[in-house]
């Protein structure tokens, strides 16, 4: 069994759900929907913790992704969860996870 393929399938398919879940969502409405925002932090957490179990071939495999803020956000997201900034959240579902898919294409 390939664990990266199986991580790297995870990370897509994490993704495709928090585009779906923020496609035509302004900030505005993200930010009254307590469901939403908890299933995008938790979308990308996966992430972020899949990207951890990657093995180092897979990530130099596509160069194009920023491996290292993806595991950071994960981190930032588990261990600092008091202190999480919705903006930013917003911001990496709207713009990082759309350009992440792009670069596992």
């Amino acid at each position: 069994m390939d664990k990266d393929k199986i991580y790297l399938e995870e990370i897509k398919d994490f993704g495709r759900k928090v585009v779906g879940y923020t496609q035509d969502l302004d900030f505005e409405n993200f930010i009254v929907d307590e469901k939403l925002q908890l299933a995008v932090l938790k979308l990308i957490e996966n992430i972020g913790e899949a990207s951890k179990r990657l093995s180092q071939n897979a990530r130099d495999k596509y160069s194009g992704v920023d491996w290292h803020k993806a595991m950071a956000m994960r981190d930032r997201l588990v261990h600092h969860y008091m202190d999480v900034d919705l903006s930013i959240v917003y911001d990496v579902a709207i713009n990082e996870i759309p350009a992440l898919l792009k670069n596992l294409e």
